[in-house]
């Protein structure tokens, strides 16, 4: 049995069972304006309009003085005197605020979540496991601490790992415009350089491993036991006991430079930095000394795929633009001589490309104020690490994250924004950090929140439209039920003959393009898990992070690869090979299939690009031609273009242009409001519309549907520049994805709309932390029956692997693969 909302507008289940048509990570204001529309663009105008009044209002509140410490127990941290800033010396600040407040009152000061993360460390590690709760004096410590928490709600917290979670809050708030630390963006985050590594990580065998000449090269971290850490944790079968980190800032830059082959050499670093898992790779990477026992650790050559995630900060288009340039010129005045050299630009990206396997620097195309912003809208833990040519900087979580060998879980990890606070993850990033050894750890607070919802009542009063799984939602009873269901389906892929002969195809669709592999070990991928029915109304789509018992499927399946019994391809996902479904031509995904190794050459990837920009232009050109009745020709497309330099890829010519279906009154209104903020954020007033009709043939009535060209330039392609265009951007790519096809009636496009615009509207963090994570807990899988996913043959006449039914709809088709090649810390949107 299942529960679902009837209130909320649902899919006909043609493609499945019935879903909701509005994402669940949609906050309530945004559902009620899409449920109220029933017209396409009145629907996206709604839309766009009620994100710019959410917008004001965090702009006031985010305008609002705040400051970074305050008063705690009668004492102004503002006024400390210490030697620096707070957190530039931990263990200095920590014996100064135990100095200012009291021996009695210094534990509970250090549980503050407005001070820094290596301060809370560095005195934690000083004071007695006992707790002030537990003092025998009296019971005036416990009494005093109590009217401390009444008295300060909620900033003082033991347990760590709820801290930091706080404390990242606080954090982001320091970067508002409103805080007077906005500048000082370093408050708060971990670095090497100004601590010693047994601040942060306590357990640090302190003397470090020596060379013969007594030279300490590398630090070993010893990992807490699992029980130790108390919550739910999966995917963390390959955790190491310890890790190995670099010992210094020059240790670091001297692996730095090596890893990178040098390829930044002469780079100015002001308003640059890079982030990601290179940077962690780098710091993971020190030199051990030979003969040392159990000596694991990381390689430079598991990082020999990473790119160069490249971030500028604290500038306007202009002068971004140029730092580009500067960018693009180091890294070709670095080349060998004769060695090829590309730029390519998206409409999220521009990267730097030559041949296997010199680096590729990808510059994420955000304007964001500081470091900090960049590595606060990190997915995963392990990866908000960065460095600015002087210092590498972390995220308490990321420090916490090294300690334990854990991303600890939010709903952010399924619902965040690339725009917002925090990003969502990719199934893929989920399972090649897994194997780089970090599991995933669900927090106590989140597991016991699960056995609050003990009736069916309780789950339908927060049900948005999905299909619930009836209580109760343990975490370890569904964890079995999918190790149950993912070891049938792995018998029943081999009764019906998968491996035959001792070859086995990764996948079955479309016919030839995965290779049969020979094998003594039965070969299985994740998208073999899942079918084309398994689609979802939320921002991760296809992905098996859309619900807690669809992943824990695929866990089982990578826990199968760690015993031994399976080998899976690739981390090859139903995301990878269905896309979003049979009406999707083209994906949103900015960059054409290329694999990075040593066969890869520009020639081909320029061709990979021209026939990815060309189907685009042939699905635009049929819409207009045949759905439209405007004559087409070639209808000019380009979502990834390229050069041989930055002005060149940045020129007129070279523009990011997508072709839409839209009304003129639709845009007009689109054009005015990107307009209008591109002259108050220029202070010009000569600015062009960026979206225009076809040809004259387009023009028609103002309501009547037509084709037109909209070109992100070398301004416009920048996001985050000024959050009223990114509104109507998001829109905009909203109504590319509903338009797409125009055969689907009227209806079926405003549903697709609507899902869409819930999807990818801008959400500055999640609504609802713990109601969304129960109904991602209880939302159940499309797929109940292991059969359906075993239901295949080996049929000679397309040489592989094949369903053994049809698409109920005749449009499941052979199409172009529009993943990027290579590895994926980059920006993902």
């Amino acid at each position: 049995m299942t529960l679902s909302r009837i209130s909320e507008p649902l899919y006909d289940g043609r493609e499945g069972p019935p879903r909701p048509v509005i994402s669940t990570a949609a906050p309530e204001p945004l559902r009620s304006v899409l449920k109220g529309g029933d017209e396409l663009y009145s629907i996206g105008r709604a839309a766009i309009e009620h994100q710019f009044a959410v917008w004001e209002k965090i702009k006031q509140e985010d305008a609002k003085p705040k400051e970074y410490l305050g008063k705690l127990f009668d004492v102004d941290f503002n006024k400390l005197v210490l030697q620096g800033v707070l957190g530039q010396h931990p263990q200095e600040d920590a014996a100064a605020i135990e100095s200012a407040v009291g021996e009695s009152k210094a534990k509970a000061a250090f549980t503050w979540i407005r001070i820094p993360y290596a301060v809370r460390r560095a005195a934690m590690s000083s004071f007695d496991e006992k707790t002030a709760e537990d003092s025998d004096d009296d019971g005036k410590q416990r009494s005093r601490r109590k009217r401390v928490k009444n008295e300060l709600q909620d900033e003082l917290v033991d347990d760590i790992d709820e801290w930091i979670l706080r404390n990242e809050i606080h954090l982001r708030s320091l970067s508002k415009k409103g805080s007077v630390t906005a500048s000082n963006w370093t408050y708060g985050l971990v670095t090497i350089a100004q601590f010693n590594v047994n601040v942060v990580f306590p357990a640090t065998k302190s003397a470090g491993l020596s060379t013969s000449d007594g030279q300490v090269t590398a630090f070993e971290v010893p990992r807490p036991s699992l029980d130790t850490l108390p919550g739910y944790h999966f995917l963390h079968e390959k955790r190491a006991a310890a890790i190995y980190v670099q010992p210094s800032l020059s240790a670091f830059q001297e692996r730095w430079n090596a890893m990178t082959g040098n390829i930044l050499s002469g780079l100015d670093w002001s308003n640059v930095f890079i982030a990601g898992g290179l940077v962690l790779g780098v710091f993971l990477s020190p030199t051990i000394p030979a003969g040392t026992a159990d000596a694991g650790g990381s390689k430079p050559d598991d990082y020999i795929s990473s790119d160069i995630d490249l971030y500028i900060y604290g500038l306007g288009p202009i002068d971004a633009n140029a730092k580009i340039a500067h960018i693009a010129d180091t890294y070709k005045a670095n080349l060998p001589k004769d060695a090829p050299f590309l730029v390519v630009r998206n409409s999220q990206t521009v990267t730097l490309y030559s041949e296997y396997p010199k680096r590729r620097v990808q510059i994420v195309l955000k304007l964001v104020g500081t470091p900090r912003e960049v590595l606060l809208n990190f997915d995963l833990d392990i990866c908000a690490i960065g460095y600015d040519g002087k210092d590498v900087w972390m995220l308490p979580r990321c420090a916490r994250a090294l300690e334990t060998g854990f991303n600890v879980f939010t709903m952010d990890l399924i619902n965040g924004h690339y725009l917002g606070d925090r990003k969502a993850t990719r199934d893929q990033r989920v399972f090649k950090y897994a194997n780089k050894g970090y599991g995933i750890r669900i927090l106590p607070s989140y597991v016991s929140t699960l056995s609050t919802y003990t009736k069916n009542t309780h789950l339908e009063k927060i049900a948005r439209g999905e299909e619930l799984l009836e209580p109760p939602l343990a975490p370890d009873m569904l964890h079995a039920e999918s190790r149950d269901w993912t070891q049938k389906v792995i018998q029943q892929y081999l009764k019906a003959g998968h491996g035959a002969e001792g070859v086995y195809a990764p996948f079955h669709w479309p016919s030839r393009r995965y290779p049969k592999i020979p094998s003594e070990i039965p070969v299985f991928s994740h998208a073999m898990l899942e079918s084309y029915y398994q689609i979802t109304s939320e921002p991760l789509i296809r992905s098996c992070l859309t619900s807690f018992s669809l992943l824990l499927r695929h866990v089982a399946l990578w826990e199968e690869e760690v015993k031994g019994k399976i080998i899976i391809f690739q981390d090859l996902f139903a995301s990878d090979t269905y896309g979003e479904g049979s009406r999707v031509e083209v994906a949103y995904d900015d960059t054409p299939m290329y694999k990075w190794d040593e066969n890869f050459n520009l020639k081909d990837f320029k061709s990979a690009i021209d026939e990815f920009n060309a189907k685009e232009s042939k699905n635009a050109s049929h819409n207009g031609s045949y759905h439209l009745d405007i004559p087409t020709s070639k209808v000019p497309a380009a979502r990834v273009t390229y050069a041989t330099s930055v002005d060149k890829v940045f020129s007129a010519e070279n523009d990011v242009v997508i072709p839409l279906i839209m009304t003129p009154n639709f845009m007009e209104f689109a054009n005015d409001l990107i307009v209008k903020s591109l002259q108050e954020a220029l202070k010009e007033t000569n600015v062009e519309a960026p979206i225009k009709l076809y040809n004259n043939k387009a023009a028609g009535d103002g309501d009547e549907e037509t084709l037109v060209i909209w070109r992100l330039d070398r301004i416009l392609n920048w996001q985050m520049f000024d959050r009223r265009i990114d509104e109507v951007r998001e829109v905009l790519w909203a109504f590319h994805r509903a338009n797409e096809r125009l055969i689907a009636e009227m209806e079926r496009r405003v549903e697709y709309l609507k899902t869409n615009i819930s999807r990818r509207a801008i959400r500055t963090s999640v609504d609802e932390e713990m109601e969304a994570f129960v109904r991602w807990v209880g939302k159940q899988p499309w797929h109940l029956s292991t059969k359906l996913n075993a239901m295949y043959e080996i049929n000679e006449d397309f040489d592989g692997l094949s369903l053994g039914g049809s698409d109920e709809d005749g449009e499941e088709e052979e199409k172009d693969e529009d993943e990027g090649g290579g590895d994926d810390d980059d920006e993902d949107e």
